[in-house]
């Protein structure tokens, strides 16, 4: 059963819908009015939504509470989110929540611009394919040939096996792995040289070729970095005006743009990023000048756009890439992913999902290619994730996806003395150390990461002993022949630590 719980005060945002869609300014200009908006159809599921949030972990044969999208925007201190739902290959809704606990926060509409964070890989990635149907790049050729002032560090590549724009893209160049945190606005922002090279200043290490290219999947930002060098070199332009050239004016992404840092005339447009505590960060966001991997700012109903056009494609109407150019691409999947995509296959169904994270911002964006259903939400908090994940599995529940399901567990029973035996201090996969503590005030375990994050785990009827975390699915196993000393967690071994 479930139970929706539905304040008696309705918070603007939710449920309101402009019935026309209005028309988008260019990212250079403004606009006085709000570009939210849903479709007369949409309003039921759109409701649904809004009041039907339901966490990873569903308990069998226990009501279920399902909380509204600004319950929850309370619950983890989030100002702000934006989200657009697609619908058969068009945006059915998009809309903009507010926390009204955030005075200092002016007013935001949908055209209001977030951090795109690592959705600016796929965008990337897209433009690149239609230059190489142009015949401007050439995937598969060594890197080193494109570039100019920048030349890679001896290591595991060779002529026969070099670095390629496809596996800088597809996350197989074999360059160190690694994201970005980007510099506060009071810092010098280094040249894509400057990063590559490590040189001082730069707050990441230079790039390194540490396996053989094409041997591993391995996220590596530094890959993408050098892909844009690269393309600058080839065309002899700035970044953000190559992708507004190839891939934002196309696709009318009217709110996009790559600039880092932004310019000043739209500081007013943006959704400034905050930290776990509900603080703002240091001038409202970072500035990440490596572009290709995370400087893209949008709205969702652009990176809905994005997203839709891909679907068109697969389908061979789009305008932009060619139904065979879609088909090459998913036929390179490697563990799960294919060039930064997590791909889901469920009968006929194929979906493409990406994520991404920023200071102060967190994103994600799915699609069916089948059927064109999906949805993109992007959220300026670095608590944005655990609210990005019920937001897929609500929409999941509520417009009948083949992906994104609850774990569905029957809750168990442990004594306080057995929770309270397995606390300590574990050695996970050889390499890192978790803890499990025992909560007095709420007679649970938490699994306490290295990085200080803590999920208190339920008990769950098992053949062993396993817990579980509601929000995450998160979940430890253990088997009562190690004695209680040893535990899994994604399908890696924790054992105690003995001193």
């Amino acid at each position: 059963m479930k139970k929706l719980l539905i304040p008696s005060i309705l918070f603007f945002s939710l449920s309101s819908c402009n019935f026309n869609k209005e028309q988008a300014v260019d990212h250079k200009g403004s606009s006085d009015q709000s570009l939210c908006f849903c479709q007369k159809e949409a309003i039921a599921k759109k409701t649904e939504l809004e009041y039907g949030i339901r966490e990873q972990v569903k308990f069998l044969d226990e009501e279920e509470e399902l909380q509204s999208i600004q319950s929850k925007l309370t619950e983890y201190t989030i100002p702000a989110l934006s989200l657009s739902v697609i619908e058969h290959g068009e945006i059915s809704w998009s809309e903009l929540y507010q926390n009204p606990a955030f005075a200092t926060q002016s007013e935001l509409d949908c055209s209001t611009i977030f951090q795109a964070a690592s959705l600016s890989k796929p965008v990337t990635y897209m433009a690149a394919l239609r230059m190489e149907a142009a015949g401007a790049i050439d995937m598969d050729r060594d890197i080193e040939s494109y570039l100019k002032d920048f030349h890679l560090p001896e290591g595991e590549q060779s002529a026969e096996n070099p670095v390629t724009f496809r596996n800088l893209f597809s996350h197989t160049s074999g360059i160190s792995r690694g994201g970005y945190l980007g510099y506060d606005q009071d810092s010098a922002l280094p040249s894509d040289l400057d990063i590559l090279k490590g040189s001082p200043g730069v707050n990441t290490p230079a790039i390194q070729v540490a396996l053989p290219p094409n041997f591993t999947l391995s996220y590596s930002g530094g890959g993408y970095t050098l892909a844009e060098l690269a393309l600058q070199d080839i065309f002899q332009a700035e970044f953000p005006e190559i992708m507004d050239q190839w891939i934002l004016r196309p696709l009318q992404m009217k709110h996009s743009l790559f600039d880092q840092p932004l310019p000043d005339s739209l500081a007013p447009r943006v959704a400034k990023g905050h930290d776990t505590n509900g603080k703002m960060i240091n001038g409202g966001w970072n500035n990440y000048p490596q572009q290709a991997a995370a400087g893209l700012w949008s709205t969702s109903q652009d990176m809905a756009l994005f997203l839709i056009e891909i679907y068109k494609a697969y389908h061979g109407k789009s305008a932009l890439f060619t139904q065979a150019e879609i088909e090459a691409m998913l036929d390179q999947q490697r563990e799960g992913h294919v060039y930064g995509f997590i791909i889901q296959r469920a009968g006929n169904a194929i979906s493409l999902t990406h994520y991404g994270g920023n200071v102060g911002y967190r994103s994600g964006m799915t699609i069916n290619l089948t059927n064109g259903n999906g949805l993109v939400y992007l959220i300026n908090s670095d608590n944005g994730a655990d609210l990005g994940n019920e937001l897929l599995l609500s929409a999941s529940a509520v417009y009948d996806w083949p992906h994104f399901k609850q774990t569905a567990v029957s809750r168990g029973e442990i004594s306080e003395d057995s929770l309270q035996a397995l606390a300590g201090d574990y050695k996970w996969n050889d390499q890192i150390d978790l803890s499990l503590e025992f909560d007095t005030k709420h007679k649970q375990i938490v699994l306490v990461f290295p990085n200080g994050d803590r999920y208190g785990l339920c008990p769950v009827q098992s053949n062993g002993l396993q817990l579980i975390h509601p929000k995450t699915g998160v979940m430890i196993s253990f088997r009562k022949e190690d004695a209680l000393e040893v535990f899994s967690l994604y399908g890696q071994k924790a054992v105690r630590k003995r001193f």
